[in-house]
């Protein structure tokens, strides 16, 4: 492929991704469990902003993920802005949650602000993911791996 011929596939993922369906958060593994299998690009937003956007080798797996807080970062990060004042808040990681307090606010508070869309590709994906990173600069995503910044 050509610069031009990437440019012209990564665009059309880019307006096929931003322009599908927003599907509404439901914390439960039969939710979870209605994704396919297959390999995506993933997209959370806030009305039309993009707060945090995600690639996956299963997209069933991931929302599976994002049930945990110690296993999706999308949880911790919009739970930390959202409830660090919190009298009971204490910092979660990829080895502790937050209370069950905060986790069951944090539930409320992600399936009221938030929605999903996906795009399944198995080419592709980390570019893309990449690309809407820097286009978007979203909220609640952190990209230390790949060299970005930390919230």
């Amino acid at each position: 492929m050509t610069k031009n011929q990437v440019e012209e596939y990564l665009t059309g993922l880019e307006n096929k991704l931003l322009n599908s369906e927003r599907i509404e958060i439901d914390f439960s593994r039969n939710w979870a469990n209605t994704f396919p299998a297959e390999a995506a690009v993933y997209i959370f937003r806030r009305e039309n902003e993009l707060v945090y956007v995600g690639e996956t080798g299963s997209l069933k797996e991931r929302m599976l993920d994002i049930l945990n807080t110690k296993n999706h970062s999308l949880r911790r990060n919009f739970g930390n802005h959202h409830f660090c004042g919190h009298p009971m808040y204490e910092k979660p990681s990829s080895k502790k949650s937050f209370c069950i307090e905060i986790e069951l606010l944090l539930n409320q508070n992600m399936s009221k602000e938030l929605t999903l869309s996906y795009l399944l590709a198995d080419l592709g994906r980390k570019e893309l993911e990449e690309r809407l990173f820097g286009k978007h600069k979203p909220q609640y995503a952190i990209k230390g791996k790949r060299g970005s910044k930390k919230l």
